[in-house]
């Protein structure tokens, strides 16, 4: 028999793993916002803050939450009565959460990185630099796609829609 949380210890785990898609949610609206801010800085200094800024929440409000909210999902799916594998909701989530994840270290991280260094080198002129553009335009768009699957899972989380995974059984089909 597969081992069930009690409801104290699936409330507990439950209460960190909203926490925990509350600071991935507020981390990722907070880099979107300072994204789009760039583009109104007023010198090089308030530039390059807004993108240290901007790597500050990557660091802190983006990866360790996102990877909390990952571990919490599993082990809410797994032992409680949802399964990992047993709704489509909850195989959507995981989905999701690792792409969204995926997204964030394999481009996110180093476009910000990329911004930072532009500003480095170049200063303020670098809002006239066009691989900075391209780049700031690329978080702005994946950010808000990040968030906006994100506002998703949280809707289907309540919604638990899609219905049950349909087992088929090869024995009756072997019978008949």
């Amino acid at each position: 028999m597969a081992y069930r949380l009690n409801q104290k210890k699936k409330s507990v785990l439950v209460a960190i793993h909203v926490l925990s898609v509350a600071s991935w949610i507020g981390g990722t609206l907070g880099m979107l916002l300072l994204c789009a801010y760039l583009q109104n800085a007023a010198n090089g200094e308030q530039l390059f803050y807004t993108l240290i800024s901007m790597e500050i929440i990557d660091e802190n409000l983006l990866k360790y939450p996102a990877l909390l909210t990952l571990i919490t999902g599993i082990m809410l799916s797994v032992w409680t009565q949802w399964g990992l594998v047993k709704h489509y909701w909850v195989m959507v989530k995981l989905v999701l959460t690792i792409l969204t994840i995926m997204i964030g270290i394999l481009f996110l991280n180093k476009w910000t990185v990329f911004l930072v260094e532009t500003v480095e080198d170049l200063g303020f002129v670098a809002l006239q630099h066009t691989p900075f553009q391209s780049t700031w335009l690329s978080i702005i768009i994946t950010s808000s796609f990040n968030l906006l699957c994100l506002a998703f899972m949280t809707f289907i989380t309540y919604m638990k829609p899609f219905g049950k995974v349909q087992r088929k059984n090869r024995k009756s089909k072997q019978a008949a």
